[in-house]
Parts: C-alpha cells; structure tokens; sequence
C-alpha cells in the first residue's frame, strides 16, 4: 500500500505536469528516492518541508495531518479567513455554531448540482 506522503506528491506532480524525477532534479535530492517513500522509508522533517514549499502546501498536507493543502501563510494572508478567525474567536460556542450552520448552508446552495 502507498503511504499517503508518496499518494499526495504524486497527485501534486501529475496537476504541475511534472514526473518524479523532474521534481527531484529541482530540488537537488537523490534519484528514485521519492519511490523509496512509497512503502518502506520516510522522509527527514527538511525533506518533507522543502517539497511543501515547492508546491505551496502545507507538511501537514503532505504527511496526511490535514486534508486542507493550504499553508498556514496562505491563509493567515486571507482577509476573509482571518476576519472570521476573528470573529469567531469572539463569539460564544452557541453563536459560532450559528455562524458554522449558516455557512455550511451558504456553501451548500453555492456549490450546489444543478443538474
């Protein structure tokens, strides 16, 4: 079975349009050692962290913590996201349910199928 690292490297190389291979030479590392990580080793911390920032997710993403590839850059660089950081933080858990049930509905008509 494929580690999730290996899946979501290989998902993120196939939407730049990008092999292995090449995304190794760019960063200087080893030849085939991508494949290594697919079922029998892992990765060191820098490794894992230079091939986030090559991308622009987040290690989180990579090693499978979340399933929100977005760093923590991006979204702290999100006026949106932070204003209702902000605004959450400030309501009690009765409101911010409130404020999760209407987004979740708003979510769910924009995105809605019109089939």
């Amino acid at each position: 079975m494929e580690s999730i690292l290996y899946l979501r490297i290989k998902e993120l190389c196939a939407e730049r349009g990008i092999t292995m291979a090449k995304l190794e030479e760019d960063l200087g590392i080893g030849t085939s050692l991508i494949r290594k990580w697919k079922t029998n080793t892992s990765p060191s911390i820098d490794k894992v962290k230079i091939i986030a920032k090559y991308f622009g997710v987040s290690s989180d993403y990579l090693i499978g913590l979340s399933d929100i590839p977005s760093s923590a850059e991006e979204l702290l660089s999100d006026d949106d996201f932070v204003s209702l950081q902000r605004a959450k933080s400030k309501m009690s858990a009765q409101d911010r349910e409130k404020m999760m049930k209407m987004i979740r509905l708003g979510f769910e008509y924009a995105f809605k199928d019109e089939n």
